[in-house]
């Protein structure tokens, strides 16, 4: 991959940099220089307009984006020093931007092309229950409820709770063994779906290195899978990570490399998150050199990123760099509510609906119920988003604002609720793992909706 040629570079740069204060690059220098562009591009949030289809401001917030990359740069946690790129440098990074690349295997690979906002481009879909808490027993009975989905392409795992019956204590031999429980049991479910081949998102398992490398090690997950790095809020990386990066990078791997925003913490409210989005596809693309490059915000209070305010700055922040740039950008969808609601899909679908017009290559969903509650997670939610996704590829952004803003008059009162719905084996059939009537019934109530709102199911 020819954009994997700096990793002694990033490396270095980890070691070399100016040193500052971890407090200092969070409270100082991110927030002065954000409240600094906020006033310098007068970006204001108006909920008038959720998804934006003004392309000067759209330009704007990628500017913003780009100042910010090169004034802020990346904190390394071990070195106290700031990786730091001037701005040729990061343009040169988002020109080696792979804008086509293959995942899988076999019959089952899949290729992902950039898209720009309002392209007909259909989107890849990630579907699974995203790091969802869930004991070892019940990882191949859910998952499988997402693999026979045909319409998800790329299965991404839950955290397995123990491995066997110990729980997974990170740095220690039990992570590794949490990984390779994890690999054993991804593969046992894309088998039995009949598709060998399918990309695993992996591994959750991984608290440290530890998982992520040992279980990557021969016999295990394959290079065509999508192995995962994170950024830890806002802006920082470690050894621990960079080790990540190092080890996908020297065995030839595709790599999610993902960064999230908190809402309201260092970087403010919607215009910052907009700026700190933006500017974090920029960072993450340029030190982790990811295949795909993620990006998506967190409420530290309602635990959901399809809030107005989160679903305008995610928009521009996907319409800022997929048009300037053919990055495979992507985004997880994470719902306050769970299975068995409709709030759930209303989530997902205003989430899907606004990040696939404005340019979004790779939604995935969900993190559903906030992430936390154990198998509170099912196929069918993924199933709705990807048919969701599919069906705005085309779809022109006042469009989608429109519809968009219908959904937030359905669902938004009930976020404060956090409606968690019921757990995986209270809406699916143990036995023929299908989803109940009365499951079922509210996925159809749904659609339904959405068709009357103008969305092409």
């Amino acid at each position: 991959m020819k954009n994997r040629g700096r990793l002694v570079e990033i490396l270095s740069k980890a070691e070399t940099g100016p040193i500052i204060d971890e407090k200092d690059f969070e409270a100082i220098l991110i927030t002065s220089t954000i409240k600094g562009l906020i006033d310098k591009y007068e970006l204001k949030f108006d909920r008038k307009t959720i998804v934006p289809s003004d392309d000067d401001l759209t330009d704007r917030i990628f500017q913003a984006g780009l100042e910010f990359a090169v004034e802020v740069g990346m904190f390394c946690q071990d070195t106290h020093r700031r990786i730091t790129w001037t701005e040729e440098e990061y343009l040169q990074g988002l020109n080696s931007c792979p804008g086509e690349m293959v995942l899988g295997t076999g019959n089952d690979t899949v290729t992902i092309n950039a898209r720009t906002p309002e392209s007909p481009i259909p989107p890849t879909f990630v579907g699974g229950p995203f790091g969802v808490p869930v004991p070892e027993d019940m990882f191949v009975p859910i998952m499988l409820s997402y693999a026979q989905e045909p319409l998800i392409d790329i299965i991404e795992n839950p955290t397995i709770e123990s491995v066997y019956g110990h729980p997974v204590k990170a740095a220690s031999p039990w992570e590794v063994l949490g990984g390779w429980r994890e690999a054993e049991l991804s593969f046992e479910t894309i088998n039995r779906a009949g598709r060998p081949g399918m990309p695993i998102g992996c591994i959750e398992t991984s608290p440290t290195a530890l998982a992520q490398i040992s279980a990557a090690s021969w016999g295990g997950v394959r290079p065509s899978d999508w192995h995962h790095v994170s950024a830890p809020s806002e802006f920082k990386t470690n050894y621990d990570l960079l080790s990540k990066v190092a080890h996908i990078t020297r065995i030839g791997a595709h790599m999610e490399a993902y960064l999230n925003i908190i809402y309201g913490g260092f970087l403010g409210g919607a215009e910052g998150v907009a700026i700190g989005l933006a500017a974090g596809l920029i960072v993450v693309n340029q030190n982790y050199m990811g295949t795909t490059i993620s990006v998506s915000s967190a409420h530290p209070f309602l635990h959901s990123d399809a809030t107005p305010d989160s679903l305008w700055a995610q928009s521009l922040a996907f319409q800022a760099v997929s048009r300037h740039s053919k990055m495979l950008t992507a985004s997880l969808c994470k719902p306050a509510a769970g299975p068995g609601t409709k709030t759930l899909l209303h989530e997902c679908a205003a989430f899907v609906i606004s990040g696939v017009a404005s340019g979004l290559t790779v939604p995935q969903a969900s993190m559903t119920a906030t992430g936390t509650n154990s198998c509170h997670c099912s196929g069918l939610e993924s199933r709705f988003s990807a048919e969701v996704a599919h069906a705005a590829a085309g779809m022109s952004r006042e469009q989608a604002d429109d519809i968009v803003k219908k959904l937030l008059a359905i669902y938004e009162d009930d976020l404060e609720k956090g409606p968690i719905g019921q757990p995986f084996q209270e809406v699916y059939s143990m036995k023929t793992l299908q989803p109940t009537p009365e499951w079922l019934g509210i996925y159809e109530d749904v659609k339904n909706e959405l068709v009357e709102m103008g969305v092409a199911l």
